[in-house]
């Protein structure tokens, strides 16, 4: 890796405007006109790239400025706790093969990926301690200790996040203690997307969507929170500077060139933000009032509104809050470690094999599985409830169950049940913003299984649209970087209006809803003996 560089006004910069920059001259003095002489492709518009670092897979895309993909490659994703250089490598990787199938060098680059993983690196820019995903579980009594200490209610207000030991600032508060000669050697801390970019361009920087997510950034100043940061003993000048959405962190070094062949010196990277965020964003998820579904192994519901929430309100539903990735408006999200991570609960029950073969068979079998309702009412929660109604002890349960069902109506039984708990989080953000969504969004990789879609739309008291592109977060990012090659805002990526099937009966599922699902999910359940319900506890799948 190369040295550590901050550039602008350094990791401690202060009141970020809340637009992005106009194309012309950059921090650095250059015209952001990007460094190529690529003309126009056949799918209109110079290309862009665009990477997406997700929990599971790194994809990588190159596409026009409509988004239509031109080259793509995607590879799991190395997450263990000494992965930092093989999770740049595997990147790159990716991002060469995307530009080679492409043909043509992009004129810019977008970063976007999974929130709150990061690892501190030193001077030379090589780390200093482990890469802790965000499903790392230490932290848990760290944060635990913050709310015992500060309250949970000035935390989220000031921050936006829920403590949990999902928030990097409970990790390095465990790193001061189990390992302070980690942080001792530590010239700043790096996200995965900003480990990528200072890969790209030897700079140490960021996005607020990713800085908000620490629990260390005062989302309202747009600044690092000194107090916060020094319960850690870190110090603002530690954290990577704040970029302001689709400003370049810097640019393609002589040295990244040359490991990512067809890549040229001196493009523009941007760090987009967070990979739920960018790809809404992708999908036209840039009003107030705006629903999105964001669906994936987690699942991420948020709406988007002027000002942000009552934060009592917010942090009562377990809910979070942030800038969106545009930075004018603020989003209210709830999260669910319980969709993609349901479906593999229930395959592995099923017998079905790991890999592409699986997610077939599951879809043939909701094909199969007959008209819904199902009449089977199924409880989501693997590892606890993190929104609406905050339970940590809620587990999976399942209702109705009787000797003719068989797979295919519980595959069916747990795609309800996903719709059901994304429209109860929907509901109650409805609630603490005063107004019901227009419409919804729905994106990520669940909706290629056609029936998938359909129960959501029979669930849903507002009308679906359906992206279905699955790379929402690698294009969404290439898109937004399309400014630092002085390129106009890109619109959204083509929907299409989702009806539920034949199969689906609209008002069934309402009446299942109401009657069933909601008093089932809403009756309390004890503490298991020896524990405490009301501190927090990781959960290893929420968004």
């Amino acid at each position: 890796m190369t040295a550590v560089t901050n550039s602008g006004e350094g990791a401690a910069e202060r009141g970020l405007p809340l637009t992005p920059p106009a194309p012309g001259p950059t921090a650095s003095g250059r015209t952001a006109l990007g460094p190529t002489a690529s003309g126009p492709t056949a799918s209109g518009g110079p290309p862009l790239a665009g990477l997406d670092l997700g929990s599971t897979r790194v994809k990588a895309v190159v596409c026009g400025v409509d988004g239509s993909v031109l080259g793509a490659a995607v590879r799991p994703t190395p997450l263990g706790e000494d992965d930092a250089d093989a999770l740049v490598a595997t990147a790159l990787d990716a991002l060469a093969e995307a530009v080679g199938t492409a043909g043509r060098p992009p004129v810019a680059i977008g970063l976007t990926g999974m929130a709150e993983t990061g690892v501190p690196l030193d001077r030379e820019g090589r780390p200093t301690g482990p890469l802790l995903a965000w499903s790392d579980p230490r932290g848990a009594g760290q944060a635990a200790r913050l709310v015992r200490t500060l309250g949970a209610a000035p935390l989220h207000a000031a921050t936006g996040v829920r403590p949990s030991a999902k928030a990097p600032l409970a990790k390095w508060c465990w790193l001061r203690e189990d390992h302070p000669e980690v942080l001792r050697r530590t010239a700043v801390w790096s996200g995965a997307a900003d480990l990528l970019a200072h890969a790209l361009t030897g700079v140490a920087a960021t996005d607020a969507t990713f800085a908000q997510r620490t629990m260390g950034f005062d989302v309202h100043r747009r600044r690092w929170d000194p107090d916060l940061l020094a319960l850690a003993g870190l110090t603002a000048e530690q954290l990577p500077a704040v970029r302001r959405p689709g400003e370049p962190v810097g640019r393609v070094t002589a040295g990244a060139a040359a490991r990512v062949p067809g890549l040229r010196p001196g493009t523009p990277v941007v760090v987009a933000g967070h990979d739920h965020l960018v790809g809404a964003w992708a999908a036209g998820a840039r009003s107030t009032g705006d629903l999105a579904d964001s669906m994936g192994t987690a699942e991420a519901v948020f709406t988007l509104a002027e000002a942000p929430p009552d934060p009592a309100g917010a942090l009562a539903q377990g809910m979070g809050y942030g800038r969106h990735v545009d930075g004018r408006h603020w989003y209210l999200m709830a999260g669910t470690g319980n969709c993609g991570a349901l479906v593999d609960w229930c395959a592995d029950l099923l017998g079905l094999p790991p890999g592409g073969e699986r997610h077939q068979r599951f879809g043939a079998l909701l094909e199969a599985a007959g008209p819904g309702p199902s009449g089977l009412v199924v409880e989501p929660y693997l590892t606890g409830r993190t929104a609406p109604a905050p339970d940590p002890h809620r587990r999976l349960a399942l209702h109705g169950l009787g000797p003719g069902d068989g797979p295919a109506r519980l595959a069916l039984a747990v795609v309800e049940a996903t719709a059901y708990q994304a429209r109860w989080m929907a509901e109650a953000q409805a609630a603490l913003t005063g107004a019901p969504p227009r419409g919804v969004l729905l994106l990520g990789g669940p909706v290629a299984l056609p029936r998938w879609p359909r129960v959501r739309a029979a669930v849903s008291p507002w009308p679906p649209s359906v992206l279905a592109e699955h790379r929402a977060p690698a294009v969404g990012a290439a898109l937004l970087a399309a400014g630092a090659a002085g390129l106009p805002a890109p619109p959204p990526l083509p929907t299409a209006p989702q009806r539920p099937g034949p199969d689906e009966d609209a008002a069934g599922y309402a009446a299942v809803y109401r009657d069933t699902f909601l008093p089932a999910v809403q009756r309390p359940v004890p503490a298991p003996a020896g524990t405490s319900a009301p501190t927090p506890r990781p959960d290893r799948r929420t968004p």
